[in-house]
């Protein structure tokens, strides 16, 4: 392992404070539960079979491939907006194309593990990043901490967001004898080498620039320039992945207060967009992985940004006793429910398998 190995910190500072007491996470698999959105509605023709799919304790590259047999189809005609949890009841949509006459029972699909719940047609494939949001219902057990304040703390977070940090999962844990994705990763860049299976190349690159997007979030936490625009910030508009670099900072303060437009952060690359004194900031914050980002940007990656706060709608609670809630919430695409539950509670998972 190379001299990035102390990396694999995920110490990462909070909006507000200390967790509130720890809970059992996942002890069920009814436990975390994770309903799809899409950005549109399919039209109802077309050769794209759209499939939305109930999953129980499989994961979504299973689900293709169980659809690739069944459907006797090749594996560029499968695919799917977002991959979600293995350890979960998941529901989210499918497409699978077929020949345009070609009529399939897609109840005969349904077996112990996946369900049909919804079956349309559409004229085009499904693509990734077609999500607009994901509903959560989780529920947290054996709960050690005052109901009190974790309500307080709920209420904080459903009106100021949370960091928006990427979950764990993304950077891929196997446990203390395996290296993780963030760590194989690193050694990737470090090395100059290229991996034949070119999909997981691109998942430990992605965790190389997650990790360092976290980076900097935490430091501007810890800086306290989580809420403050700074001269040169590149935002994003609400509900949109366009921005653009804050000039006149009085002028954009009324828009910011009222999360019209969300400050960013950088999935480094070439191409850095921040200037001035954002600029400043995240060039300090990212001194020690200067090598990092310049392999990254040699692998031909641009910088891209990434909302550093992360706005929950429709949070809701419900005590089943003293020991037990389930939250109810709905995130915006990308953002990790696990991001929100470290703001609230230490949370130990009894089955930590995900994709």
């Amino acid at each position: 392992m190379n001299d990035y190995k102390q990396v694999a910190c995920y110490d990462w500072h909070r909006f507000y404070g200390k967790p509130l007491g720890e809970a059992l996470f996942k002890s069920l698999l009814e436990d975390f539960v994770v309903e799809e959105s899409l950005r549109f509605e399919p039209s109802g023709e077309g050769a794209h079979h759209y499939l939305y799919i109930e999953k129980h304790n499989v994961n979504t590259d299973i689900v293709c491939h169980k659809l690739r047999r069944f459907a006797d189809v090749k594996p560029t005609d499968i695919g799917y907006a977002g991959k979600k949890d293995r350890f979960a009841v998941a529901r989210q949509w499918f497409s699978v194309q077929l020949p345009l006459l070609q009529e399939t029972s897609w109840p005969e699909f349904n077996d112990d593990e996946v369900t049909v719940l919804e079956a349309v047609r559409h004229d085009k494939k499904l693509r990734i990043g077609a999500v607009k949001s994901n509903h959560f219902n989780i529920t947290l057990r054996e709960f050690k901490g005052k109901k009190d304040e974790f309500e307080q703390r709920l209420q904080q977070v459903a009106e100021y967001g949370f960091p928006n940090y990427f979950g764990e999962q993304r950077f891929g844990n196997q446990g203390s004898s395996q290296l993780s994705n963030l760590e194989r990763g690193i050694d990737l860049l470090m090395s100059n080498k290229k991996l034949k299976n070119r999909n997981l190349q691109g998942l430990l690159y992605s965790s190389v620039r997650s990790f360092l997007f976290n980076h900097v979030l935490s430091k501007r936490i810890e800086k306290g320039l989580h809420s403050t625009l700074l001269e040169g910030d590149y935002v994003q508009l609400s509900g949109s992945e366009k921005g653009f670099i804050v000039k006149e900072l009085d002028a954009e303060q009324p828009r910011f207060k009222e999360h019209d437009i969300l400050l960013t952060g950088p999935l480094p690359g070439s191409r850095s967009q921040p200037l001035h004194e954002a600029k400043a900031f995240e060039t300090e914050a990212l001194a020690d992985y200067q090598v990092l980002i310049e392999k990254l940007a040699n692998k031909r990656f641009n910088e891209d940004r990434r909302a550093l706060v992360c706005f929950p709608k429709n949070v809701t609670s419900k005590w089943h006793n003293d020991e037990t809630v389930t939250l109810s919430f709905d995130l915006p695409k990308g953002c990790f429910a696990t991001s929100l539950l470290r703001e609230l509670v230490v949370t130990n998972q009894m089955n930590t398998k995900t994709e």
